[in-house]
C-alpha cells in the first residue's frame, strides 16, 4: 500500500503535562485500515510487513495510564471498540477532553477506537483505556529492533527536559500502513524539524 492510496491519518499534538512528557510528534490514528476481514493473523501480517513486530498476546483493555520514553508503539484493534485517554498521566486529575473542544482546559484527549483502526503513539505519549464495548481486543506492535520498552506511569513530577532528550533520540520507524515513505514520515518529519 502506498501513501497515495491511504487516507491521511488523524493527527493529534499533545503537550507535556507536569507528569507526562508526551511528544513533539503527533499521535496518529488510521481509521478502518486493517485488512478485511479483520483477524489477528491478517492484522499481524499487515503491520509486520512494514517493520513493526507484534509483542505479547492479544490484549484486552489496559486501564493503567502509562507511557514508553524509549520506544514508539502501535495498536491494531481487532475487535470491539474502546474510548482511550491519550496524553495524561496517573497523577493528572482528568478524564481528558474531546479533541475538537478547544475551550476545555482538561489535560489529554479522549478518542474512540474501533475494529480496523490503527493508532501510533510516539515515544513518551501516555495512553490508557477508559471504557470498552463488544469484546475489545488489540495487538501491540513496536518498531523492529527497538529496545525492550520501558514503562512509566506519570505519578511523579518529572524533569520533562531530561526525559524529552531520550524521547527525541528514538529513531523514526516505518509507517506501519505504507512502509518507508508514508504519512508517518511526512508528519513526524515536519514536527521533528519544528521541535529542534
Amino acid at each position: 500500500m502506498n501513501e497515495a492510496n491511504v487516507p491521511a491519518p488523524e493527527a493529534y499534538y499533545l503537550p507535556p503535562t507536569r507528569y507526562v512528557p508526551n511528544s513533539p510528534l503527533p499521535l496518529l490514528v488510521y481509521r478502518d485500515v486493517l485488512p478485511k476481514p479483520v483477524t489477528v493473523e491478517s492484522s499481524q501480517r499487515f503491520v509486520e510487513q512494514h517493520g513493526w513486530d507484534r509483542k505479547g498476546h492479544v490484549w484486552e483493555a489496559f486501564y493503567k495510564r502509562h507511557f514508553h520514553p524509549n520506544s514508539h508503539e502501535c495498536y491494531g484493534v481487532v475487535s470491539g471498540s474502546s474510548v482511550v485517554l491519550m496524553g495524561a498521566g496517573t497523577s493528572d486529575e482528568t478524564e481528558g477532553r474531546d479533541p475538537h473542544d478547544s475551550t476545555s482546559k482538561a489535560v489529554g484527549i479522549r478518542l474512540t477506537l474501533r475494529q480496523g483502526d490503527l493508532i501510533i503513539h510516539p515515544a513518551g505519549t501516555s495512553h490508557a483505556n477508559l471504557s470498552t464495548e463488544g469484546e475489545y481486543r488489540y495487538l501491540a506492535f513496536f518498531p523492529r529492533d527497538a529496545p525492550r520498552w520501558r514503562t512509566e506511569n506519570g505519578t511523579k513530577l518529572m524533569d520533562v527536559e531530561a526525559i524529552m532528550s531520550e524521547i527525541k533520540a528514538v529513531p523514526m520507524p516505518q509507517d506501519p500502513v505504507t512502509g518507508d515513505s508514508g504519512h508517518l514520515q511526512r508528519l513526524w518529519g515536519e514536527a521533528a524539524k519544528k521541535s529542534c
